[in-house]
């Protein structure tokens, strides 16, 4: 590999405005049996809950009905659509076969919602549920795929048998409320809120790790995120589509670490949505993805490292969200160029390691798009004239560092390195230029 080019930094500069603090400190001492005593009886059980059960016919109007604020604007006192929610959408079969069962009075688990001002809720888990039978009651459902009931099938809400309308309406869906008197601070109601959310399961799918980061710490930096989700450049590599789109069947699923895999659709900017893309889209992946790029800026303040990846970007988005606005905007700015600058080297296998049959790798993405960004825009404009020369000198680096570009090296100090090979290479591209 050729010697680094004196003009590009060891380590990326940081803005102004993202400097932070250390993320976590290392771990604390172990506790004696008196001293865990102490704490429990001090912090008590914070998380405090109620219950409460809606008829089937009322779930309609209380989710639609609004109040007038005192600022003279309109506001649900219940969230059906808050930001964090899952792009997961159910299809009208599985919507059907939900109103089937509670036509049969098959239990259903309950909802959850969280009580974010006093007696103001929105919707933890059951989003898909509360909108099925929203569908069902305004009459926009037609059901479809029933088993049970086959006979129901193409009936509306208002086309039903009366004896049938009045068994459903007669049905209750319960609810587990999360509420506001939970934790006496911010940051603590937001950890007890993660530990719900990581306890629960939203149609026998476990809520993936950006879910649930997207309901605790929903805030500038995280809405940045999923707005960046969209880059269509990004979207090209990963194959995810533009919008929510339905749930694919049993018959569609494939292993994440499938790589070829066929187009299956192209969403409205042309971008061919694959099968995985769709389920990175489903899972926010492709949110988390895009604060890995900012994350990983940050990689040395967090003490535990990689092997605990997840309290790392739960730890950085937590202060992220806290950045003023010209910093989230040049954040914007950062990410759009860096994966616009790979996106005309390499094209839609920019992220792919030399010799790996996966089309995006996220170490390879996640070291290059740090070494990016520490160039100039001059140093970034020389090397977009001669991408040929660029992807020359990655395909060298990583013949010369297979074993630390491999799946499996996801540790810190691994990390450290495929940011400073890749550093390499950019500066030995620019080196081979100027020759």
């Amino acid at each position: 590999m050729g010697s680094r080019d004196s003009q590009i930094n060891l380590q990326v500069p940081l803005l102004p405005g993202e400097t932070i603090d250390e993320l976590r400190p290392k771990d604390s001492p172990p506790l004696s049996d008196a001293q865990l005593n102490k704490r429990y009886v001090e912090e008590g059980v914070r998380i405090v809950v109620e219950q409460a059960r809606y008829p089937l016919n009322q779930i309609l109007a209380m989710f639609t009905d609004t109040f007038e604020t005192e600022a003279g604007t309109r506001e649900a006192k219940y969230k059906r659509d808050p930001e964090y929610q899952r792009r997961h959408r159910w299809d009208d079969g599985r919507k059907s076969r939900l109103i089937e069962s509670f036509l049969m009075n098959v239990p259903v688990p309950p909802i959850f919602l969280y009580e974010y001002e006093l007696a103001r809720f929105e919707v933890m888990d059951g989003r898909q549920r509360l909108t099925a039978l929203m569908d069902f009651y305004s009459n926009s459902l037609e059901l479809t795929e029933l088993q049970y009931w086959p006979e129901l099938n193409g009936r509306k809400y208002e086309t039903l048998p009366s004896s049938i309308r009045d068994g459903i309406d007669r049905r209750y869906l319960s609810s587990i409320i999360l509420l506001n008197e939970t934790a006496a601070t911010e940051e603590r109601a937001a950890f007890l809120k993660k530990l719900v959310f990581e306890r629960l399961n939203s149609g026998g799918v476990r809520l993936s790790g950006q879910e649930t980061r997207n309901a605790v710490y929903n805030g500038p930096l995280n809405d940045l995120c999923l707005k960046l989700s969209r880059t269509k450049e990004l979207r090209v590599m990963l194959g995810t589509p533009l919008d929510s789109i339905e749930a694919p069947t049993s018959a569609d699923e494939e292993d994440a670490g499938d790589a070829d895999v066929e187009s299956s659709e192209q969403d409205p900017e042309g971008v061919e949505v694959t099968k995985i893309g769709r389920k990175m889209f489903e899972s926010m992946e492709d949110v988390e993805i895009v604060l890995r790029f900012y994350a990983y800026r940050h990689l040395t303040k967090f003490s535990q490292g990689l092997n605990r990846i997840s309290d790392f970007l739960d730890e950085f988005l937590a202060k992220g969200n806290k950045f003023d606005a010209t910093t989230l905007d040049d954040y914007r700015r950062l990410f759009q160029e860096n994966i616009r600058f790979w996106y005309a080297i390499g094209g839609v296998t920019a992220f792919q390691v030399k010799g790996s049959n996966r089309h995006f790798s996220k170490i390879a993405y996640d070291a290059l798009m740090y070494a990016s960004s520490a160039l100039t825009q001059e140093q970034r404009a020389s090397l977009l004239n001669n991408p040929r020369v660029v992807q020359s000198a990655i395909d060298a680096m990583y013949d010369e560092h297979a074993a630390t570009f491999g799946g499996r090296r996801t540790n810190t100090a691994d990390a450290h390195r495929r940011n400073r090979y890749s550093l390499d290479a950019l500066g030995a591209a620019l080196n081979a230029i100027a020759s």
